[in-house]
Parts: C-alpha cells; sequence; structure tokens
C-alpha cells in the first residue's frame, strides 16, 4: 500500500481563505459620528433641563425634544447596523474554523493510517524492495520517494495547524470586539429606554398644545422656514456644480492655449452632466413612490383646520408603517443631510439636469454624504408619529430653473 504523491499534493492545496472586510478609515468615520451625536444628544438633554428648571416655554421645550428625538433614532440605527455587522463577522470566522478543524482532523486520519502502515510492513516493504531491485538506483529513488512524501504530510499538518491557530486567533479577537458591540447593543437599549420616555413627554406635551394656535402656528413658520431652507441648500449645490464646470472649461482653454502645433485639438465640448440611470425628466409619471403606501397630504394650497388661513404643502406626506423602508425614486446623489425643524430627519438627491428629491420624516438614515444611490435603494426608515397623527414620509421635487431659481414641482405628476 503507497499513497502517490499526487493524492499528498492535491490534500496541500487546501486553502482556508478568511474574508474579514474591515476598513480602518471607515472605522474611524464611523465613530466620529457616533460621537457627534452623542454630544449633540447630551447638549440637548442639557437645554431641555435647563428649559424645565426655568419654565421656558412649552413650544421650546417641543422644538428640543424633537430634535432629541431624532438624534437618539439615528444614533440607535448606527449601533444596530455596527452590531449586526459585527455578529456577521464572528459567524463568517467560526465557519471558516469548523472548516478548518475538519480538514485538519481528515488529514491527522491520513497521517495516524500511514504511520500505522509504515509500523506494520514498512521493514518488509523495506527488504522486499532491496529483494527485488534490479539495481541500487532503484533502491535510492524509493527511498527518496518515501522520505519526500512524509515530508509533504509533515508540512501540510503543520501547515493547516498554523492556519487553525491563526484562525482561532482571528476569532477570540472577534469574539471580543463582539462583546464590545453587545455592551455598545445595551447602550442602545438603554437609549432606547430614553427614547421611548422623550417621546411619552412629547406626546403629552403634544395633547396639550393640540388646542393652543401658537403651536400650530410654530410648525406653519417652521415648515414655511425649512421651505426656503431647502430653495438654499439646492441654489448651493447648483453654484457649486456650476463652479466646477467653469474650472473644467478653464482648464481645457488653457490646454488649448499650451497644445503645441500638429496636435489634435483639444476638445472644448462641455463635459455631460452624471444622468446616473437616465434623465430625470423622462420619468415624469413613472417614478415610483419612496415608500409604499397612499398619498394622504396633497401638494398645493389647502385651508388650515385650526388657523383658518390658506397654506401651501411644497410636495406629498405618504402613509407608511413606522420603520418602514424608504427608498430613492431614481439615481443620484446624496448633497444633504440634515436636521430641519418642522420636518426631522432631511435628505436631498441631486438627481442632475437640475432635478433633487427631498425626503424627510425620516427615524433613521442609511446613507452617507456624497454618497451615489441607486434607484430603488433603501436610503432611511419612515419615522414615529406625532401624537393624533399618522407616521409618514414628505416627499419633495425641485427644479432649478434656467434663471437660477429653485421651482417646488407637484409630486404627484411624476409619481406612478
Amino acid at each position: 500500500m503507497f499513497f502517490k504523491p499526487d493524492k499528498c499534493l492535491r490534500a496541500g492545496r487546501i486553502f482556508i481563505v478568511m474574508a474579514v472586510p474591515w476598513c480602518a478609515g471607515f472605522a474611524q468615520e464611523s465613530q466620529q459620528q457616533l460621537e457627534e451625536l452623542r454630544r449633540n444628544i447630551s447638549q440637548l438633554q442639557q437645554k431641555i433641563g435647563s428649559f424645565e428648571k426655568s419654565e421656558s416655554s412649552e413650544l421650546e421645550r417641543l422644538r428640543a425634544l424633537d430634535e432629541q428625538i431624532d438624534l437618539l433614532s439615528r444614533l440607535a440605527g448606527k449601533l444596530r447596523r455596527q452590531e449586526a455587522a459585527k455578529r456577521a463577522e464572528a459567524q463568517e470566522t467560526a465557519t471558516g474554523l469548523r472548516q478548518t478543524q475538519g480538514e485538519l482532523q481528515r488529514l491527522q486520519s491520513l497521517g495516524a493510517q500511514r504511520a500505522v502502515f509504515f509500523y506494520k510492513y514498512g521493514r518488509m516493504k523495506d527488504l522486499e524492495m532491496l529483494l527485488s531491485a534490479r539495481s541500487l538506483n532503484q533502491v535510492v529513488l524509493w527511498a527518496e520517494y518515501q522520505r519526500r512524501l512524509l515530508a509533504n504530510d509533515r508540512r501540510v499538518l503543520a501547515g493547516m495547524k498554523v492556519k487553525q491557530e491563526r484562525i482561532q486567533a482571528q476569532n477570540d479577537q472577534l469574539a471580543s470586539e463582539l462583546a464590545a458591540h453587545e455592551k455598545m447593543l445595551a447602550e442602545k437599549l438603554k437609549e432606547e429606554g430614553a427614547l421611548k420616555q422623550r417621546r411619552q413627554q412629547r406626546e403629552a406635551l403634544l395633547k396639550k398644545l393640540q388646542k393652543d394656535k401658537a403651536y400650530h402656528q410654530m410648525q406653519l413658520a417652521e415648515q414655511q422656514a425649512a421651505a426656503e431652507r431647502i430653495a438654499k441648500l439646492i441654489a448651493a449645490a447648483e453654484a457649486m456644480l456650476q463652479q466646477q464646470q467653469q474650472q473644467q472649461a478653464l482648464e481645457q482653454q488653457q490646454q488649448v492655449k499650451e497644445q503645441p502645433l500638429g496636435r489634435s485639438p483639444v476638445d472644448l465640448t462641455p463635459p455631460m452632466a452624471n444622468t446616473y440611470d437616465g434623465p430625470f425628466a423622462s420619468r415624469k409619471g413613472r417614478l415610483p413612490k419612496p415608500v409604499n403606501g397612499q398619498i394622504v397630504g396633497h401638494y398645493g394650497s389647502f385651508r388650515h383646520p385650526v388657523l383658518k388661513t390658506i397654506t401651501t404643502n411644497l410636495g406629498v406626506d405618504i402613509a407608511a408603517e413606522p420603520g418602514a423602508s424608504v427608498r430613492s425614486v431614481a439615481g443620484g446623489k446624496v448633497i444633504t443631510i440634515t436636521w430641519q425643524r418642522g420636518y426631522g430627519n432631511l435628505m436631498i438627491i441631486n438627481h442632475a439636469d437640475g432635478y433633487y428629491t427631498v425626503y424627510t420624516r425620516l427615524s433613521e438614515i442609511l446613507v452617507g454624504m456624497n454618497e451615489t444611490v441607486a434607484a430603488g435603494q433603501v436610503i432611511g426608515r419612515v419615522a414615529e408619529p406625532t401624537a393624533g397623527q399618522q407616521a409618514s414620509v414628505h416627499f419633495q421635487i425641485w427644479q432649478r430653473t434656467k434663471e437660477a431659481r429653485s421651482q417646488d414641482l407637484n409630486p404627484e405628476e411624476w409619481l406612478q
């Protein structure tokens, strides 16, 4: 009984590939975002405490509570995603470790069988080889073959042990990190408890203020201010884009001046804007809703039920369950993530050609600034509703006109 070299060599070609995706720069940036959220939440908590002690306006307390609730929701979401990612890494490492242990046991069993065979028949086979060999060269070749075969087995076993130790060390490290994230998860649960308490405080305040005209006037003023803020953000984005295009044009003109005679001329055609997954204008009437649900707040002017004044809704309100996925209606680039009075967490996506979409009333934001998103990509979650109201997402579409003005469009003419 002999073991062929090709089988042993194939056994030696077993590799366990561990893929533990981790980017130090991304981790550092995420940690900085968490710390910033914690600082802002702490500052708002101090502000709320000072309001309670000084008997400040209940409207001011409500404002601070609104902002703190949104920040707590974002913090909890980030912690939950990080803990889930670490848990998946630990599971992947554990799977790799089990595979390596199985391979090691198989090779150890093979080595034991070979050792038993060599012990039982090694000397007899040596004698048979010596008696049946036609030349001394055959004896030497057979001995060298056996030596190399055993050496290869030892290398395979040693290599597998090294891999097992390495994976075990990685598993221990990930287990430690997972424990840290379990602690983070406990912290998140604690903060969610605080979040629940703040929501209860907010609900109590809202019930008290429902019939207060000052509250509704504040809401209306904040929404009007938010609309102006959105227009300014879009104008700033367009100005930056125009500046970049002008810089590119100047660079091309400079290349023309420096172009040697006889060379092909420099193309002075202005670069086309990135249309992502196609021109946004061509999708009018075919855009999917950012969230599954019915439109409960329509675009345009309406009479306020309490103030009895004519107000304007610059977008649509789409009913949805709290925590439901909010998706980008088209491909584009995230240019703004902020918190805005009257709307809460707010995101703006640039779809090129002067078109922008706005998403508000989000509890979580799942994409980052300057991130390119695809049509249908989940970008956030629906926030909890206010007292006596239905959970919904507020959605707007804006266009930057040739006169360099931001114009709100009727989303109902664009959505399917």
